[in-house]
This record gives C-alpha cells, sequence and structure tokens, in this order.
C-alpha cells in the first residue's frame, strides 16, 4: 500500500536486479549523492536530531551515538538496498539522506524514502534528489516500481512526489495516522 510509480508496462524489465555495493554518485544543479558512510557522523546526528524532520519522518526511536556509527558503517556492501548522503553539489554540505530499499527482485522493485534536514525545505533539492533515484531506479536498475508511504499530512512531500510521477494507489491507517 502507499504512493507507488510504474513504469511503462511495455518495457524491459530486469528481473536479475543486481544492486552495486557502493551507491553511485549522481549529480543535478541543487543535489549531489554519494554513498552514506560513516564519513558523514556528524552530520547524520544533525538530521536524526532534527525535530521537524523527526516529525514528518515519524520517527520515535532514539538512537546512541555507537548504534548512528555502526549503522553508517554498515551502508556500504549492504545488500538489497542503496543508501545516499544528499549534498550540496557545490559546498558538499550534508543535506540529508535518500534510499532504496526493502529490494523485490520477483517484481523489480524497491521502495524509497527520504530524509532532509529542515533548514532546506522548499528549496526544491528534495524533488532533484528524487528524481535523480526514480531515473536511476528505472533506467539503470530497470525497476518496474518504485514504491513509498508518505504521511497524509505532509502536504510538501506529497507535492514533490506527484512532481516525479508517483500517483497514489492506496492508503493505510497506522498508530492513528494515515499514510499514503
Amino acid at each position: 500500500p502507499g504512493w507507488l510509480q510504474i513504469l511503462d508496462p511495455k518495457a524491459r524489465c530486469n528481473l536479475n536486479i543486481d544492486l552495486p555495493a557502493i551507491a553511485p554518485e549522481l549529480i543535478s544543479e541543487k543535489a549531489a549523492l554519494s554513498q552514506l558512510s560513516e564519513e558523514y557522523f556528524q552530520n547524520y546526528c544533525r538530521l536524526i536530531a532534527d525535530p521537524i524532520a523527526q516529525h514528518w519522518t515519524v520517527t520515535t526511536s532514539t538512537f546512541s551515538d555507537d548504534q548512528l556509527l555502526a549503522w553508517l558503517r554498515s551502508r556500504p556492501g549492504q545488500s538489497g538496498r542503496l543508501d545516499w548522503a544528499i549534498l550540496n553539489p557545490d559546498t558538499g554540505e550534508f543535506l540529508g539522506e535518500i534510499v532504496l530499499n526493502e529490494l523485490d527482485s520477483e517484481a523489480a522493485s524497491m521502495n524509497l524514502r527520504i530524509a532532509l534536514l529542515s533548514s532546506i525545505a522548499g528549496q526544491g533539492i528534495g524533488s532533484q534528489a528524487v528524481q535523480l533515484v526514480v531515473d536511476y531506479g528505472f533506467q539503470v536498475l530497470r525497476l518496474a516500481q518504485i514504491r513509498l508511504d508518505v504521511w497524509s499530512e505532509n502536504h510538501r512531500a506529497i507535492r514533490v512526489y506527484e512532481k516525479n510521477g508517483f500517483v497514489l494507489h492506496s492508503s493505510i491507517i497506522e498508530d492513528g495516522k494515515e499514510f499514503l
């Protein structure tokens, strides 16, 4: 359930999806994507602690520095997913993360999720990061479908997803919140 984007059904999909061990560098005017790793630890801690980012990603868990560092160290080479840091292409400043995960090889499908520092919201960075990952998923990995869930009250994110071709498939209620 949730939002999803489906590739043209006439397109040849890759049923033997071979994800790279390291997320490839992707770049646009406003966003550069690079493999998420321990190199971004301090800035990643800022993202995880950002109350507005926590609100929109419905994050309620807390993590120790050791847990976050171990998690970041495990990102390169992780199977079934690609984790990118979102960076300013001119300065290299960390702006957030974007992920393709939950690989379903039989359906040639993956899930997308994104989290941005609240200080950069509304600048088109998330839109460009999503477009880079969607293009990579369809053109390089030859996925048939990229899906995601979004809280129904997150209107800014919904506009970004619609702008990038996602269409509403269904909704679910979880912990009293509606997710599309």
